[in-house]
């Protein structure tokens, strides 16, 4: 009996219900995963395209930038003045922006700044040093190193202002911030600040308690770098991080013009 149960013909409902799926059904579910995968697809690739630094604050560059916009002439060390270095200057930098950069160096302040330390780094050199290629290149490492805390000053805050206070916190850079040996990248390293409790920390450093009547405050990092701030506008009840740091790097300057007689 058994088997001629199996043997049974099907019924027409049974026979519906153990067939296998028509193919218009087939090509549903192929075509609707097929769409998972194209749109899974176009949102890798939309990722792809996008640059990798578009959702981080990484330096960019090299821009070239034109540091004076007149030659300097500098009296040279030694031989009573009678030698001169005439010199125009230009700087390969990195920075987050290079709209930054121009808007420096039209900037009469810092034209100020850097013919003064042209003129400081320039006049204790003497002929015979510069008139050398390795002496030459000596002071194109000394004026970089001059010139890039005056292209690249700290900023506390805010990016796009280097001079002030902090809006929010009413923290600011000291009177002697231009000594400060921090030169870290702005979006990096923060000052953490407790008000209520009247401490500061930089970075990983060591947490220290103010006053809150310090124009000139020293802070330092777990390195030893310092930063000098102004604590007298804090805000009693800020808790909070503020970014402080540069804004680009000096690679190298250029002389654009040389000549020593």
């Amino acid at each position: 009996m058994a088997h001629s149960q199996q043997g049974a013909p099907k019924s027409e409902a049974e026979d519906k219900a153990g067939s296998p799926p028509k193919k218009g059904k087939k090509k549903g579910v192929f075509l609707g995963g097929g769409i998972v995968g194209l749109t899974a697809m176009a949102y890798v690739l939309s990722l792809a395209a996008v640059p990798k630094h578009a959702s981080k604050h990484v330096l960019a560059g090299p821009f070239a930038a034109d540091l004076s916009q007149d030659q300097y002439r500098v009296n040279l060390a030694q031989d009573a003045g009678r030698h001169y270095l005439a010199l125009s200057l230009k700087a390969e930098v990195d920075a987050y922006e290079e709209a930054y950069t121009q808007s420096r160096v039209a900037d009469l302040l810092y034209q100020a700044r850097l013919t003064d330390a042209v003129i400081r780094v320039s006049s204790e050199k003497s002929k015979k040093e510069l008139d050398q290629e390795s002496g030459r290149e000596v002071f194109r490492e000394e004026l970089r190193a001059a010139i890039e805390p005056i292209l690249f000053p700290l900023h506390l805050g805010d990016p796009r202002e280097f001079m002030g206070h902090h809006e929010e916190s009413g923290l600011g850079l000291g009177i002697s911030a231009g000594e400060s040996t921090l030169r870290a990248l702005f979006y990096e390293h923060v000052v953490k600040v407790h008000a209520p409790l009247k401490t500061l920390t930089l970075d990983g450093g060591p947490t220290t308690a103010y006053q809150g009547n310090e124009p000139d405050f020293e802070l330092r990092d777990a390195q030893g770098q310092s930063l000098f701030l102004d604590v007298t506008g804090l805000h009693p009840d800020f808790v909070g991080d503020v970014h402080v740091g540069v804004m680009g790097r000096v690679r190298s300057i250029y002389f654009s013009t040389f000549l020593t007689q």
